[in-house]
């Protein structure tokens, strides 16, 4: 593994993705972190907001053998983690969010397809103590890993050294496994949700997903999938 770590960074996924093939001589699995993002991306092109006691990472990874279900992969082994180290309850919001067991969101998964051998993976969680301004409200809330934890700089490059490893070691190769794993890790399974894709808004109940990780939903007693789009828990 290559790791650099910055105090501060615009972006840790936009400087891996410009320097990937200068950072690949180094070791193909790579891994930018930063105790602070000043510009941050999440999904759809939306900015991820950095606060403390936060992780910000990208890293490199070969791309799931179903490449769809890779965002999905890495926010099951995420879970995973957390639940190790910090005995937390992480649960997952399709198709990449990262939820507390309360349902609040606290972090994020952002997947490029560069080829066949990689995939630039951005990962954003709030793993401390917030300090947030009362006026910013999110969809689902906003939440953290540990709310009572504190971490200096070299806390927050040690355990994304640490997360990294784990995801490189703990792989989903047989995926009605990975598929099985994520319905008990799923916040909303048969659950009503509202779904908007193309410019359409559709409400209908979470049944799983599909083999390419697609969401599969129950309207009017028949399932349709949904690909990639924006999906709200209703509650």
């Amino acid at each position: 593994m290559y790791h650099l770590h910055f105090n501060n960074i615009p972006s840790t996924q936009i400087y891996l993705k410009n320097n990937l093939e200068l950072l690949k001589t180094n070791n193909e699995n790579v891994l930018i972190s930063s105790s602070e993002q000043t510009e941050g991306i999440g999904r759809r092109g939306n900015i991820w907001d950095s606060y403390p006691n936060s992780l910000a990472l990208s890293f490199t990874l070969k791309p799931n053998a179903i490449a769809s279900l890779t965002p999905i992969e890495v926010g099951l082994i995420v879970s995973q983690f957390f639940k190790k180290k910090y005995d937390c309850e992480i649960y997952l919001k399709w198709p990449n969010d990262i939820l507390t067991n309360n349902g609040k969101k606290c972090g994020g998964i952002l997947c490029q397809y560069i080829d066949s051998s990689t995939v630039v993976v951005g990962l954003g969680v709030n793993l401390g103590k917030l300090d947030v301004n009362e006026n910013i409200s999110y969809r689902h809330g906003l939440g953290s890993v540990n709310e009572f934890l504190e971490l200096q700089a070299i806390d927050q490059g040690k355990i994304s050294n640490e997360l990294y490893s784990y995801i490189l070691q703990n792989r989903f190769i047989d995926p009605l496994n990975l598929k099985s794993t994520f319905i008990k890790r799923c916040a909303h399974s048969n659950a009503d949700v509202f779904i908007h894709e193309d410019g359409k808004d559709f409400i209908g109940i979470f049944r799983g997903i599909g083999d390419s990780g697609e969401a599969l939903i129950e309207i009017d007693e028949k399932i349709q999938s949904f690909i990639s789009s924006s999906l709200t828990i209703l509650t």
